[in-house]
């Protein structure tokens, strides 16, 4: 009896596994399930999406967007979809890469969604922590702010100009060009970022795309001789010039100048050369999340017109085209070239070894 008892309870047990495997191989992956609420539309991809994201209930979103920004972008959605939950971690762009790829390792990520300058979002792309999706709304989007792979959409664009006190320096004594910033008036009086990476690749590549490499690095030199007050965040910096503490800030991002005017402050920015450097923060689905739908919920609110008004109504630049701000149509702009990401240490190296930045 015993025997066939034994025999009896692994037969059955043999049962329920072979029952079991057709769900395990119908199971989608996250991948998968984009690709697949990529391919509907109308009122069943708006039905599957919702109901999905009504049963997984959370969302948990990396950025490395302002607190204040990230947190009306979070209460609009969650006003537009109330059954999600939205959790948001927020950290510097550097920072925020190194703990996505130690929680990588350690395999805890717990990311749905990713908001990033592409610098690191290329990165996240070649470790494979991000999911091609097509969003709902991708043809808007012009294919100078989308990765042409598929991984990630700007969302809104960092321009970089020199902030200066208006107060303390007229328009007409402000710098023009970037020839400016080597006056010696003022040494000691140059506001910079510990670490404005985007700003020196795309400013380097441009000189030495019109005065050549040995002129370039030299020029570089000069300006770190000007003895620059080192600051970190650009927040912080664009306060210390509307207060006065310097008068200057060679790389500003422009969208913190024109917050601070909205407010009265005394600062105003110029594009050296009439060219503006900029880089694209955007928006990709990461590979771990569990909230699936969820995601896509937020990344095509993130890219609609309503998160793009907010991006705008923040003094950012948005980059849908039926949103837009009209303060760089005048100017030339000078997109970080992708291919430099691959130089991307060698420039660091070099930036730190001209300037030597103190925090």
């Amino acid at each position: 009896m015993r025997t066939n008892e034994i025999g009896y309870r692994t037969v059955f047990g043999l049962l329920i596994f072979f029952s079991l495997v057709p769900a395990l191989t119908v199971a989608q992956t996250r991948e998968q399930t984009l690709q697949a609420i990529s391919k509907l539309h109308g009122p069943e991809r708006e039905t599957k999406v919702r109901e999905g994201a009504r049963k997984e209930g959370n969302l948990i979103w990396y950025s490395s967007t302002t607190a204040d920004d990230s947190l009306v972008l979070s209460q609009k959605f969650q006003e537009i979809y109330p059954f999600v939950k939205v959790q948001h971690l927020r950290g510097p762009s550097e920072k925020m890469v190194e703990r996505i790829l130690l929680e990588s390792r350690a395999g805890s990520l717990k990311a749905d969604v990713v908001a990033l300058p592409e610098i690191e979002l290329e990165l996240l792309v070649q470790k494979k922590l991000l999911l091609k999706y097509a969003g709902l709304e991708q043809q808007v989007f012009p294919a100078n702010v989308k990765d042409p792979r598929g991984y990630w959409t700007g969302i809104y664009l960092t321009a970089w100009a020199t902030a200066y006190n208006t107060k303390l320096i007229s328009a007409q004594v402000a710098p023009k060009g970037y020839a400016d910033l080597l006056n010696p008036k003022w040494k000691g009086l140059i506001g910079m970022d510990v670490e404005p990476y985007s700003w020196f690749i795309t400013s380097y590549r441009y000189l030495e795309g019109r005065q050549g490499v040995w002129n370039t690095a030299d020029y570089f030199k000069k300006l770190a001789a000007q003895d620059i007050q080192w600051r970190k965040g650009h927040s912080l910096i664009a306060q210390l010039v509307a207060a006065g503490e310097f008068p200057l800030a060679a790389e500003m991002q422009v969208h913190a100048v024109e917050r601070l005017k909205a407010q009265g402050a005394p600062v105003e920015w110029v594009a050296l050369d009439g060219v503006i450097p900029f880089n694209k923060v955007g928006v990709g689905i990461a590979a771990t999340g569990s909230n699936t739908h969820a995601s896509v919920l937020f990344y095509d609110f993130l890219l609609s017109r309503a998160g793009m008004e907010i991006i705008k109504e923040r003094r950012r630049i948005p980059t849908r085209p039926d949103v837009t701000v009209p303060y760089l149509k005048s100017y030339k702009l000078l997109p970080f070239d992708s291919q430099a990401v691959e130089s991307f240490d060698r420039y660091v190296s070099q930036f730190r070894d001209i300037f030597k930045p103190r925090s």
